[in-house]
């Protein structure tokens, strides 16, 4: 009886793929939970980013110099440097009270001049620029509503599949990760952007749109603690310092308080009911 060659062939397709389904998960695709970790080298605890302690200072420093080996902390230029140049913040300096759901940020400026903003149960407080009065941070745009669900919303777009491993950062080994530049998820403003930019252009890349210094982006956690160290985004060079906090609850200044007092008396007299006939 002759060879039929397509019965083979038939024969040796179904054998392959009861193998592939006999196979483990993690052999077909990859646990999320197994990031490529060389052998040898510690894996990343989840959450990934880590929280900062409860009562917790720490600086983020700020530069358009994408130079990632140096260990500078983004201090403001001399006076002659910027001289007729815009001003763009140098760095922010936040203050944590998790006990007291209060955050401080105090932004210091390129020319020198600093702002301070409180967030106090959810309520962000900011002053006019000159100093020229309080105002209420509106939500649609609010740090107070990114920091409810992280210390560090500006990382919300990292996962595992972003993790390369150990990477020397100023001599010291850190957590890698890394995503080119339109892979990255977008959040906060961006994402609202890029959904408006998408309404008159369907092509719209995050590339094209927000044009980028650097394709890949990449991030930098220190290997004990999980927090951030640098992140590069292409658009900002971000560096981390965090030093001890005082045990002292975090204290807001009485302009402060007495404004978001008057603020919710407002509020309460506005949203109070008209008395009706024969109350007292």
């Amino acid at each position: 009886m002759p060879h039929d060659p397509s019965k083979s062939r038939i024969f040796v397709s179904l054998l392959l793929l009861w193998l592939w389904l006999a196979a483990p998960v993690h052999a077909q695709t990859g646990s999320p939970e197994s990031p490529p970790a060389k052998p040898g080298q510690p894996a990343p605890r989840l959450p990934l980013v880590a929280s900062a302690p409860t009562r917790a200072e720490w600086t983020i420093h700020l530069s358009s110099d994408f130079s990632e080996s140096g260990a500078g902390t983004g201090q403001r230029p001399p006076a002659a440097a910027i001289a007729g140049q815009p001003r763009t913040a140098s760095s922010i300096q936040f203050s944590k009270d998790g006990a007291a759901k209060t955050y401080r940020l105090r932004t210091r400026w390129s020319d020198g001049d600093t702002e301070d903003e409180w967030i106090i149960m959810g309520s962000h407080v900011a002053e006019r620029a000159g100093h020229r009065g309080l105002y209420i941070v509106g939500n649609e745009s609010s740090t107070a509503r990114d920091l409810n669900s992280s210390d560090f919303p500006e990382l919300a777009w990292v996962d595992m599949t972003h993790y390369r491993g150990l990477k020397l950062l100023n001599g010291k080994k850190a957590l890698f990760f890394s995503v080119p530049f339109d892979q990255k998820r977008l959040t906060g403003e961006q994402a609202q952007l890029m959904a408006f930019s998408k309404r008159s252009d369907a092509k719209a890349t995050p590339t094209k749109v927000f044009r980028p210094k650097v394709q890949e982006v990449s991030l930098y956690l220190d290997v004990a603690t999980q927090l951030p160290l640098l992140y590069n985004d292409g658009l900002l060079l971000r560096r981390y310092s965090f030093s001890q906090a005082t045990e002292e609850p975090l204290q807001p200044p009485a302009k402060i308080l007495d404004f978001l007092r008057a603020r919710n008396e407002a509020l309460r007299v506005r949203l109070t009911p008209p008395a009706g006939p024969g109350s007292p």
